[in-house]
């Protein structure tokens, strides 16, 4: 364990702006050596939240994992996003604990969390028995091979999952696979089989209560192709910034355009016909063209492109947390734009009013994980289209897309890729996590077909939010209050402000009290002449600079795990201390030789890395709140909601109380 240094006593007191000199100074410290690490902490799930935190993972343990591509390194930046980059402050501190995080997809780490089976963490949205079913996303490694301990793969245990979805709010039951072939050693399969499905229900009597936390404050941002075609078009886009690579730098949209881009009422850039509708700041209904209208008086409106050039909207086909943070806020906004149902907006965003079999539905199947519960709304809605069309990258079954400008993809990678920069696919527009796309990524890779194809990442588009239309500020370059108005970018402050539109929850009884999005606007609540009364808050941010498309990463963990070996449980707590401490600035400097479950400390390098990535860390009360609850010890082992280990001698303690035997 190394000693503090002076340059951890000036990281526990400096703030992130001054982050960059302190890790200049930690870069005289060198990394732990593999070799020291022994101990392993397991999870998988989020696609969203993977590349961040194997990063976090990283500078916890003070070094990386094998071909993980990130670099401890003085040059490392909060000014600007460092891309692969870390703070060589990292390296000061080292633990024996190695984090490895499998990249399966929101949907595919609940099912593994409910059943508490690792070998439940691969990729795909398996439909019939057998199943064919992928290892997890290569980028990043989901094991170390430079370490003979962690080159393993499936698990051998499950610790926690990451999700950007909610649990539902009641009846945890999941599909559950087995009689997997090959049963083991997965690392090297990229198919394997399940012979096997049944239903199973998360089970209490073993593990305790379910535990859902947020850990992360996350924009999705819209990103976009910009690039001009082959085919001789050109992108007239008058609302871009200099430079477009800048976060939200490629496109300025509207919430009007959104709406009318993913219900298909708008199906090419070069449309100049289409009247879709809008709100003014008095909540009166108006039309407005599609067309760029960047309207600061010295422009005037075009169509985005020179030429027809279909909009191609990628979406993921497996069951992602990124896309019901899309959804959320599509389901939430764009039935508030159409109050005549003219647009049939609120059948297409939220699926009530839509008939199936002769009955009318009355239950939403929106925001959800699952993508395809749009499309077939829109099928429902739009009927058929021939599909004319067949991306190159994909290999799953096109006949059903309601039109053929609809492309799939399977994990966020591989849907950076299908959207891309390259002219082959301009035009293309799907949603990403920050980290993802410029200026937080560089390029992004993802194996298909057996090889490992690498691509720059792509640019994102800037988002009105709702307190501009509030203001009156309908297009990017409307002045107001004497300045030009630009619409909000996908960054970890614009994230931040839109968190802080959330109430604080009360001390939580149960794993539902933390979902972030079932938190809705009181009855008779009214934002420029419009009732949001049920709505949700997340989805409709009413401040100054909330990125309005935001959501959490949430971890499920278990309130009782069986150890053993006694360093399982205390290897989680303590991390989840590190981590949870990196959001509040008022507990005393880290030091792994003193900071633990019991005292944690204040680390920036956590909240620099997840800035570095394009989120934000969680608000210090809901950290602290997280803390005291969840992962301090009760006093004389007497808290029902901290977590803990199976004691064998049947003498149990804190969230063990009841439980029998622990989390596997």
């Amino acid at each position: 364990m190394k000693t503090k240094s002076f340059a951890g006593r000036l990281l526990g007191t400096t703030s992130l702006v001054v982050l960059s000199a302190a890790a200049m100074l930690g870069a005289q410290q060198p990394a732990a050596a593999q070799s020291t690490i022994s101990t392993g902490i397991y999870g998988g799930g989020s696609m969203l939240s993977s590349l961040t935190l194997r990063q976090i993972f990283d500078c916890y343990a003070g070094t990386t994992v094998a071909n993980d591509g990130q670099t401890f390194s003085p040059s490392f930046t909060t000014a600007t996003p460092s891309p692969d980059l870390l703070p060589a402050s990292c390296t000061q501190f080292s633990t024996a604990v190695e984090g490895l995080f499998a990249g399966v997809g929101s949907g595919n780490g609940q099912r593994a969390y409910i059943a508490n089976d690792p070998r439940q963490l691969f990729r795909g949205n398996p439909k019939s028995t057998p199943a064919l079913v992928k290892r997890p996303s290569l980028n990043p490694p989901f094991r170390d091979t430079a370490n003979p301990n962690f080159s393993k793969y499936p698990y051998p245990q499950l610790d926690f999952t990451a999700s950007d979805a909610p649990l539902a709010s009641t009846n945890l039951t999941t599909v559950s696979f087995g009689n997997f072939l090959p049963s083991t050693n997965w690392q090297n399969t990229p198919l394997i089989a399940a012979a096997t499905r049944k239903t199973v229900s998360f089970n209490t009597a073993s593990a305790g209560a379910p535990i859902q936390l947020p850990i992360l404050e996350v924009p999705v941002a819209i990103a976009v192709n910009t690039s001009n075609p082959l085919s001789g078009v050109t992108w007239n886009n008058q609302s871009a910034l200099t430079p477009n690579t800048q976060a939200g730098g490629a496109i300025q949209l509207s919430a009007a355009q959104l709406c009318a881009i993913f219900s298909a009422t708008v199906t090419d850039w070069h449309d100049t016909s289409t009247l879709i509708p809008y709100l003014d700041k008095t909540g009166a209904q108006q039309l407005q063209h599609f067309y760029d209208d960047n309207t600061n008086g010295t422009v005037t409106p075009v169509a985005y492109t020179s030429g027809r050039l279909p909009i191609r909207v990628v979406y993921r086909s497996d069951e992602s947390g990124t896309s019901f943070i899309l959804t959320n806020y599509l389901a939430n906004y764009c039935p508030l734009l159409d109050p005549t149902g003219t647009y049939n907006y609120k059948a297409i965003f939220t699926g009530v009013g839509i008939a199936k079999g002769g009955t009318v539905t009355t239950t939403a199947n929106l925001p959800s994980s699952d993508f395809d519960n749009l499309l077939e709304n829109i099928r429902a809605v739009k009927g058929d289209a021939e599909h004319d069309h067949r991306d190159s990258l994909a290999v799953e079954d096109d006949s059903e897309r309601p039109d053929p400008r609809w492309i799939s993809a399977e994990g966020s990678n591989h849907e950076a890729l299908k959207i891309g920069t390259s002219r082959l696919l301009a035009g293309r527009i799907g949603y990403l996590s920050a980290d993802y796309t410029q200026p937080y990524a560089t390029t992004v890779s993802e194996e298909i077909l057996g090889q490992t194809i690498t691509a720059p990442a792509p640019l994102s588009a800037s988002i009105q939010n709702q307190n501009q239309r509030v203001v009156g500020v309908y297009h990017p370059g409307q002045v107001v209050s004497g300045r030009a108005q630009n619409f909000i970018p996908p960054t970890p402050t614009g994230a931040q402000a839109a968190f802080r539109s959330l109430n604080f929850p009360a001390p939580a009884v149960t794993y539902n009290d933390w979902n972030i999005y079932a938190q809705v606007y009181g009855p008779g609540t009214i934002f420029g002449g419009v009732p949001y009364g049920g709505l949700s808050i997340i989805a409709n941010p009413q401040r100054v600079g909330a990125y309005p498309i935001t959501g959490a990463t949430f971890i499920n963990v278990y309130s009782c795990y069986s150890d053993a070996s006694g360093a399982r449980v205390p290897a989680l707590k303590n991390w989840l201390a590190w981590f949870f401490g990196g959001s509040q600035t008022g507990l005393p400097p880290y030091d792994p030789a003193t900071s633990d479950a019991g005292a944690p400390g204040y680390d920036p390098n956590v909240a620099a890395i997840i800035r570095n990535n394009g989120l934000h860390e969680l608000d210090p009360a809901w950290a602290a709140s997280i803390q005291n609850q969840y992962i301090l010890p009760g006093i004389d082992g007497g808290r029902p909601t901290a977590i803990a280990a199976y004691n064998a001698s049947g003498n149990q303690i804190d969230g063990c109380q009841g439980a029998t035997g622990g989390a596997k």
